[in-house]
């Protein structure tokens, strides 16, 4: 209707006037670059920013611009690295992409033939990338038709460690000395695949092999040394923004490492608390999500209160195209995670990953604390253990406050953390959740803590029992 309006204002056919202009098309209500069936046509791209960006012709300087060619032509796509990051570009539905570029300036170019009618996708398949801007359309003839529905999920891959999760009770000891000292941590940005669920493999993004990072402890005071390197066989730029550090992106700017590099930085550890530190290479919430989260505490000059137990749990959101119990490898998924609709909502990595044989045990008559953070990167967790109130609350993980007491769920954001100390009076499985619990029983947040020993009918008993 748009090309027939005009074409009669003109005073001719439509079938015989070109409102757009030498050289282009109407695509919807949208003039673009078209040629003429069986043409061989080129396109230039740069990749920066999140984007791609056209160079030459009719679409210079337009950001993600529509690529109009006739069914039968031979296109030729060139990529050109504008930046120093990770970028490709591939075409949805034709089977056709360029290498992964990295160093500015570099480029590759592919060529193919349009040879089906539709609009299409072109984008960036680095994880994060295609949900963070980098996609534009692709048309062919009149645009009828193309686009891809959800494909069927692959294999199961070979995993690259028997468990993903960190061991909730692998941290170093509480500090006992007064002294300031200087504290070195050693952190390794390593990507593999494990299992998120049996018979499902995912391919992660860590520090130091597991989900979250190793638990770092420092004491007000300290300086603390981060020495990063990232691993040889990494895909991508990885780095390391700590919440404890007063600084440039929180040592983001400073440990902006490729793969076989090392960097470092220092820090004083001014404030007392318990500190979330994550990634912070674009696409940051991707990099979160895949796993690359931890935490650090900073204890205060008085140290708080021993306990039997200490253990370390953090949640975080995984956004893959298939739900949970699809066997094989899951793919992450850039649409879902820009919605914010995770399909997986996990303790360490790993749907249910404490129960079964790995549940945590404890006996009755003990303490237990529990340093529990949000890696995201977008869901709030409403942290509850069935079974249990908690003794006493860090809120907020302010350890330099008088701590609230007999709470029975706390609220903690991405990006932050709670430390929360319980006593077990009874034998019974307790079982930590996210108390929105869609995510926990369908999505993965539960953890089970079995503690065992003798009962005591006057604080619990079952009265149905023989």
């Amino acid at each position: 209707m748009f090309a027939s309006v005009f074409a009669g204002c003109l005073g001719g056919d439509e079938t015989n006037v070109n409102i757009c202009g030498e050289g282009t098309g109407l695509v919807g209500n949208e003039c673009v670059p078209v040629v003429s069936s069986g043409d061989q046509v080129s396109f230039t791209l740069r990749a920066e920013n999140m984007q791609f960006i056209g160079v030459g012709g009719e679409i210079d300087g337009q950001v993600n611009p529509t690529l109009a060619v006739e069914n039968g032509d031979i296109v030729t796509i060139t990529l050109v690295m504008g930046e120093v990051n990770l970028h490709d570009v591939a075409f949805e539905g034709y089977n056709a992409a360029t290498a992964q570029l990295t160093a500015e300036g570099s480029e590759d170019t592919i060529t193919f033939t349009a040879s089906e009618e539709g609009t299409f996708a072109y984008y960036c398949t680095v994880a994060g990338h295609r949900a963070g801007g980098m996609e534009g359309a692709f048309v062919v003839g009149n645009g009828n038709g193309g686009g891809a529905g959800v494909d069927e999920i692959g294999a199961a891959l070979p995993v690259d460690t028997d468990d993903i999760s960190r061991d909730p009770f692998l941290m170093p000891e509480p500090i006992t000395r007064n002294t300031t000292e200087t504290v070195h941590i050693y952190m390794e940005a390593v990507e593999l695949t494990a299992e998120i669920e049996d018979g499902t493999t995912f391919t992660y993004w860590t520090y130091n092999g597991t989900v979250p990072g190793p638990m770092y402890r420092a004491r007000v005071g300290d300086t603390v040394i981060v020495h990063f390197s990232n691993n040889a066989n990494s895909t991508m730029h990885h780095n390391v923004d700590f919440h404890a550090v007063t600084g440039q992106g929180g040592g983001a700017e400073a440990t902006g490492t490729a793969p076989g590099e090392e960097t470092s930085f220092s820090f004083l550890a001014q404030h007392a608390g318990l500190f979330v530190y994550h990634c912070a290479t674009p696409d940051v919430p991707t990099h979160i999500s895949k796993g690359m989260y931890g935490m650090i505490l900073i204890e205060p000059e008085t140290p708080l209160p021993e306990v039997d137990h200490e253990i370390y749990i953090m949640q975080g959101d995984i956004y893959t195209k298939w739900k949970p119990g699809t066997d094989g490898h899951q793919e992450f998924d850039d649409a879902a995670m820009f919605d914010e609709t995770p399909t997986y909502v996990v303790f360490n990595g790993k749907f249910h990953g404490f129960t079964g044989e790995n549940t945590i045990k404890a006996n009755v008559g003990e303490t237990m604390r529990i340093y529990f953070g949000v890696g995201g990167p977008n869901t709030i967790s409403s942290f509850h253990v069935i079974g249990e109130i908690f003794d006493t609350v860090w809120n907020y993980a302010d350890l330099n406050s008088e701590p609230m007491v007999s709470v029975q769920t706390v609220l903690v954001p991405p990006g932050g953390a709670v430390v929360v100390d319980l006593s077990f009076e009874v034998p019974a499985n307790y079982i930590m959740v996210d108390h929105a619990l869609t995510r926990a029983f369908h999505k993965g947040a539960i953890g089970i803590i079995e503690v065992t020993g003798a009962e005591n009918a006057t604080v619990y008993e079952n009265l149905n029992d023989e």
